[in-house]
C-alpha cells in the first residue's frame, strides 16, 4: 500500500513539475519553441529503445495511434497549456488541468455514457468551487495590473488557452483508454513525442524566425532545464502515466491527478518562491474531494460488484 502512495505522489509531482520549469524557461525562449525541441529530443532518446523492438513500432495502427496520440497530449493539449503560461500563474494552470478526469467524467454523463446521479453532480459543484478559490486570487501586483486593464485581455486569453488543453488532454485521456493496439509505451511514447515536434516545429520557425531567438536551448540553465523536460517528463512521466494505466486500469491511474492542485502549489512554492494564499490550499483540497466524488469514488452498484469478486 505504502508503494502505491509513493508512486502516485512521485507521478504527481514529477507532472505538476514540468509546468513549474517550463515557467522558469519561458522567460528566456518562445514556449512553442521549447516544445517543439523538448518533443524532438524526447524521440531521438527513445529512438534506440524503438530500433531494439525490429519493425514493430513501424505498423500503420501503432503509428496511427502515437499520432493522434501526440496531436492531442503533445500539439495540443501541451502546446496551448504551456502558451498559457505566459500569463496564468503555474499552480492555477495546473488546477486546471488537474480537472480534466471531472471534463471527461462529464462528457460521459452529457452522451449518455454515464447517469448524472447526487453525488456526481455534488462533485461536479465542490470542483468548481475549488477552481474559484485557487483561480480567483493573485498576488497584489498582478491583481493591480489586472484591475488597471494592462493584464485583463491576456489573463482571459490565457485561462481560454488552459482550458482549451485541458479539453484537449481530456480527449486524449479517452482515446488511450478506449483504443489497445498492442503498442508498447515506448513505441506509443517516440510516436507521440516526434509528432508533436515535428507538427510543433513550423510554428514555432514561424513564431521566432530569428535564429537568435533560438540561442537560449543552448544556454546551461535552459540547457538543463530542457533536458529535464524531455527526459524526466517526456520520457520519465509518460511511462509512469502508462504504467499505472496498465498496472491499475484508466480510472485508478487517473487518481494521480487528486493530489496534482497541492503538488503545484507546493512546488510553486518552493522552486518559484510564489504567494499562496490559504484559500487556495484550501481550493486545491476542494478539487481533490469534488474528484473524488464525482468520478473515483464507487457507485453502489460498482461497490457490489467489487465485494462479490
Amino acid at each position: 500500500m505504502v508503494w502505491i502512495i509513493v508512486l502516485f505522489a512521485g507521478f504527481s509531482l514529477i507532472w505538476s513539475s514540468a509546468f513549474i520549469v517550463g515557467k522558469v524557461v519561458i522567460a528566456h525562449l518562445d514556449p512553442i519553441v521549447l516544445l517543439a525541441v523538448r518533443f524532438l529530443l524526447g524521440a531521438a532518446c527513445l529512438l534506440p529503445f524503438v530500433l531494439r523492438q525490429g519493425n514493430a513500432f513501424l505498423q500503420g495502427k501503432v503509428v496511427r495511434f502515437g499520432a493522434i496520440a501526440g496531436l492531442l497530449n503533445n500539439a495540443l493539449y501541451l502546446g496551448l497549456s504551456f502558451m498559457a503560461l505566459q500569463t496564468v500563474p503555474a499552480p492555477v494552470l495546473v488546477v486546471i488541468i488537474s480537472c480534466a478526469p471531472l471534463l471527461t467524467s462529464a462528457f460521459a454523463v452529457a452522451s449518455g455514457q454515464e447517469p448524472l446521479n447526487l453525488a456526481r453532480l455534488a462533485g461536479f459543484t465542490i470542483c468548481i468551487a475549488g477552481v474559484v478559490c485557487v483561480a480567483a486570487w493573485q498576488p497584489a501586483g498582478v491583481a493591480s495590473l489586472a484591475a488597471g486593464g494592462v493584464l485583463t485581455s491576456s489573463l482571459w486569453a490565457g485561462y481560454a488557452m488552459a482550458i482549451g488543453g485541458t479539453i484537449a488532454f481530456a480527449f486524449g485521456t479517452v482515446f488511450l483508454r478506449a483504443r489497445n493496439v498492442g503498442a508498447t509505451p515506448v513505441a506509443v511514447n517516440f510516436w507521440q513525442s516526434l509528432v508533436g515536434g515535428l507538427v510543433l516545429f513550423p510554428l514555432a520557425m514561424v513564431r521566432a524566425p530569428d535564429l537568435q531567438q533560438w540561442t537560449p536551448v543552448f544556454n546551461g540553465p535552459v540547457l538543463l532545464a530542457m533536458l529535464y523536460l524531455a527526459i524526466v517528463i517526456t520520457l520519465g512521466a509518460m511511462f509512469m502515466w502508462l504504467y499505472l494505466i496498465r498496472r491499475f486500469g484508466a480510472s485508478k491511474a487517473a487518481a494521480a491527478h487528486l493530489i496534482n492542485p497541492l503538488s503545484g502549489l507546493v512546488l510553486s512554492v518552493l522552486v518559484l518562491g510564489s504567494q499562496i494564499a490559504l484559500i487556495q490550499v484550501a481550493g486545491a483540497l476542494l478539487i481533490g474531494l469534488g474528484l473524488y466524488i464525482a468520478v473515483f469514488r464507487p457507485t453502489a452498484g460498482q461497490a457490489v460488484a467489487a465485494s462479490r469478486s
